[in-house]
């Protein structure tokens, strides 16, 4: 499973996921309203977001003594499987992270408390909130999460690199099938072998590359999620809908994102290694990312650090976005105190405290600067990130049987990726297989 935005960098990186399989898990009966007092056990997976919530919590409990919120850090691979246990037995958290890849299966399997009415009981405002996150935890008209965070995909480069080859930071660079457009010409200039040639000079040795010029690896959000739009394609038709990445548009940004590599050799192949590592290492100039990854970059490395928008294709800038939801279970034992504490969640003090301290990009669109300013006080303007934000964006994929699908199209394009298989037939087949996986839901 790849990196949905904030479910964690670990998971962004490594990728990995199975299917909850709640469908045998019994029902979710066990929970209840409760005395809106006593402890609320918040779940979450990502240890360095865990001390900003539990300032947020300490600012919460002095305003509302009578409730006591726990925070609950658990890996990455250990979070579903112990909610799915939890979940069948009628117990778990009150409330817990969610991730757009999840809620399908999650919210069809009953497993999820609607929000609806208490968000408009108590007037809360939800078009406060980036729109793009609301609406991925909305099924059939209703809501199932509230907006805890907000990711957009954008793109760091490393600025040492275009110095010493001589070259200008990268503006808003474009990209055609053809190879036409911008980009491929300025990562051929960064691209080298192990002997200081380029792809585009005679005797290049695309076995032995040093330094690549771009990078273009088997990831859905930050790679192939923007390009099939930018190319007037689309993955799926729309939400809980069928795959369409075997349609020609679509067919032809996963080739251009195969030629970079195996055409044009200006980016690695994946039996290099993870991207992350190489960019970090210094060995690749430009490098499509999520801003929840930053904080994983530009502490740790000895070069500068440059950030700008995603590469634009011929139907103009489409940049994926998401974040995750306060999510509360239904067999939560105190709903209404867990309501009240992600109310404060989601409130504009709470968001404050996530955004000014560098935790997270708020999913509450006044807070969205706090997170800016704290970047920039380290050094690093953001704000290619924000602008990408307000421009033309596209949602993550939504279904039942995502988790399950995703390991497979990740499986599929990996050798697609390499070179040892072709992209239409391949997408072709992949695209059959998945909708009739859909169909037998």
């Amino acid at each position: 499973m790849h990196g949905w935005q904030r479910r964690s960098v670990l998971t962004a990186m490594t990728g990995g996921a199975a299917a909850l399989g709640l469908a045998a898990c019994g029902g979710t009966s066990g929970g209840g309203q409760g005395s809106g007092k006593g402890t609320v056990v918040f779940r979450i997976w990502d240890e360095t977001q865990q001390p900003g919530y539990e300032k947020s919590a300490a600012a919460f409990h002095k305003k509302n003594p009578d409730i006591t919120v726990k925070v609950e850090q658990l890996p990455y691979p250990q979070y579903w499987s112990k909610l799915t246990t939890e979940v069948a037995a009628g117990k778990g958290p009150d409330i817990f992270w969610n991730t757009v890849s999840y809620f399908p299966e999650l919210v069809t399997q009953g497993v999820l408390v609607d929000l609806t009415d208490l968000v408009k009981r108590d007037s809360v405002d939800t078009s406060a909130f980036y729109p793009q996150v609301v609406e991925s935890y909305k099924y059939r008209s209703k809501l199932y999460g509230m907006p805890a965070d907000f990711g957009v995909t954008g793109m760091v480069y490393n600025a040492d690199l275009f110095k010493a080859a001589g070259l200008p930071h990268p503006g808003q660079l474009t990209w055609a099938p053809d190879g036409s457009g911008t980009l491929l010409a300025l990562a051929r200039k960064l691209t080298v072998d192990r002997h200081g040639k380029h792809p585009d000079e005679a005797g290049f040795d695309p076995k032995h590359v040093e330094q690549w010029g771009f990078c273009a690896e088997n990831h859905n959000q930050t790679q192939y999620l923007n390009w099939i739009p930018q190319n007037g394609g689309t993955f799926m038709d729309k939400p809980f809908g069928k795959f369409t990445f075997d349609e020609s548009k679509a067919v032809q940004a996963l080739q251009w994102q195969s030629d970079l590599i195996n055409k044009w050799h200006v980016a690695f192949p994946p039996s290099a290694g993870a991207a992350l590592d190489l960019f970090n290492r210094g060995q690749v100039a430009m490098y499509p990312c999520v801003n929840a990854i930053l904080p994983f970059i530009v502490p740790k490395v000895k070069f500068t650090v440059g950030v700008t928008n995603l590469p634009s294709g011929p139907k103009g800038a489409a940049n994926n976005v998401n974040g995750l939801s306060f999510a509360m279970a239904k067999t939560g034992k105190n709903q209404k105190a867990a309501w009240e504490v992600v109310k404060w969640f989601a409130s504009a003090e709470s968001q404050h405290i996530m955004g000014s301290g560098g935790y997270v990009w708020p999913a509450l669109k006044s807070e969205g600067q706090s997170y800016l300013d704290y970047w920039k006080g380290k050094g690093q303007d953001f704000a290619p990130f924000q602008q990408a934000a307000t421009g033309p964006t596209t949602l993550l994929p939504e279904t039942p049987v995502w988790n399950a699908c995703e390991t497979t199209i990740d499986n599929t394009f990996q050798p697609m990726f390499q070179g040892s298989k072709p992209v239409p037939p391949t997408a072709r087949s992949l695209v059959s297989k998945l909708n009739q996986q859909i169909a037998t839901k």
